[in-house]
């Protein structure tokens, strides 16, 4: 009975870590190739490509984070009692960055149409300077200042998740290193050019990407020797 639960649970992760990997990899393509730009004078002419464009890419963000439950399935106990939280932080990361392009896939486009030049300052560093200058968006009150709210978990979910696969060695460091690194970009992707918004999401899609992969060569079955009489 152990063992054939062993079996199935294995197969559970391989299977988990085995869907992440194609659509972690296809992360920064994504945002190099169908994003578009961030003005309102280039989401215009392809505003409902612009909507598609963000609907593929919540989806692949919201299958990468499969790697994120196999890394937790394959390892939780070198992880130690922290592991849950880790694995919570992470995925509610992964999680509210895949809402915050859906968000952005449906209001965008309407910004961009309604106040070209409201939109354009809205997705910019001046943020706060549009948000001083507009009643409109004063009128959404704190509600406006989730999206913030989600990138900083994207930030502390990652750097956490990171810090501890770096400290318990369970992968090769690069891993770790590439998680840190692509939570803090995409965490404050606003206040980068796009290419370096398209680094954060390499760094992100290779590290579930190499994390999952190692996982499913790790749960390959071995075949078992014949004995020879």
């Amino acid at each position: 009975m152990n063992t054939t639960f062993s079996t199935s649970f294995t197969r559970l992760t391989r299977a988990l870590a085995a869907i992440s990997i194609i659509p972690a990899l296809f992360l920064p393509f994504y945002e190099a190739f169908l994003h578009g730009g961030r003005r309102a004078m280039e989401i215009n002419p392809r505003a409902a490509a612009y909507m598609g464009a963000h609907m593929i890419g919540a989806y692949c963000t919201i299958l990468a984070g499969f790697g994120l439950i196999a890394i937790y399935l394959r390892y939780h106990e070198r992880m130690g009692r922290i592991a849950p939280l880790s694995l919570i932080l992470a995925l509610l990361g992964q999680l509210s960055y895949a809402g915050l392009l859906f968000i952005d896939g449906f209001l965008n486009p309407l910004f961009a149409h309604f106040d070209p030049a409201l939109q354009t300052q809205f997705h910019s560093p001046d943020f706060f300077q549009a948000v001083a200058q507009s009643p409109l968006l004063q009128s959404f009150g704190i509600a406006l200042y989730t999206p913030f709210l989600m990138s900083l978990l994207l930030i502390v979910g990652y750097g956490f998740l990171g810090i501890l696969l770096l400290l318990k060695r369970i992968f090769p460091w690069p891993i770790g290193a590439l998680f840190l690194v692509g939570g803090v970009i995409l965490g404050i992707d606003l206040m980068v050019p796009m290419w370096v918004e398209t680094a954060g999401y390499a760094a992100e899609g290779l590290a579930i990407a190499w994390s999952a992969v190692l996982i499913w060569r790790e749960g390959k079955p071995v075949a078992r020797a014949r004995s020879v009489a």
